[in-house]
């Protein structure tokens, strides 16, 4: 799944669940905002499922799915869930409801998603939801050191050239003028960090390997 996240034209997600009453569209998204966006990002793994009705209706609609998960690492979330047990997601795929396929329902996944007022755990199909051996060293050591350092640098997706800076603070991100899917070296390989001037630019993320 690209590094996207999940943008809704309505008030979604409110109150309890507060209903999803329109379609969602995805737009491009750095692993690292990813990261710095979402209230939770976890590794685990899909170990059951079933539907829940979280707003009691009995219209049939505003079905939600429960994933039952079995958690082996916490990178972002600790003060907001400590212990991942479950994941909501809406049933309806048209309304950014995320499913695995058949041949990753054992696979070990990387899981980034937002808590809503009821303390339930929610991602979408737009979330950060990759899995962990599809993640490159790099983005594993930006996971684990160096996103969380740096999410008030800001990445910007330039989507055709020209591109422009805004602010000193800023990296632009030009993965999709070569990859469609935006996942491409930039992502795979770099984050956007701090100089110590108050600026902010790419810097490669070697592992001890490479090192």
């Amino acid at each position: 799944m690209s590094p996207q996240w999940c943008v809704f034209f309505s008030s979604v997600l409110v109150a309890l669940f507060g209903g999803l009453t329109e379609a969602c569209s995805c737009g491009p998204q750095h692993p690292q905002t990813a990261f710095c966006n979402s209230d939770v990002v976890i590794r685990g793994k899909i170990i059951g499922s079933e539907e829940a009705n979280l707003e009691n209706r009995t219209d049939g609609t505003g079905m939600w799915l429960r994933y039952e998960i079995k958690q082996t690492k916490m990178f972002k979330g600790f003060e907001s869930v400590p212990d991942v047990q479950y994941l909501y997601t809406p049933h309806d795929g048209g309304l950014c409801g995320f499913e695995p396929s058949d041949a990753t329902k054992q696979t070990e996944f990387l899981f980034s998603g937002m808590v809503t007022a009821g303390g339930r755990l929610t991602v979408t199909v737009c979330s950060f939801i990759q899995p962990w051996n599809k993640l490159s060293p790099a983005q594993k050591k930006g996971l684990m050191h160096t996103y969380k350092h740096n999410c008030d640098c800001r990445i910007t997706a330039c989507n055709s050239v020209p591109c422009t800076l805004s602010t000193e603070a800023e990296c632009l991100w030009t993965d999709g003028l070569f990859s469609r899917d935006w996942d491409h070296v930039q992502a795979r390989q770099y984050a956007c960090v701090h100089q110590g001037d108050g600026t902010c630019s790419w810097a490669v993320q070697k592992t001890a390997r490479q090192a």
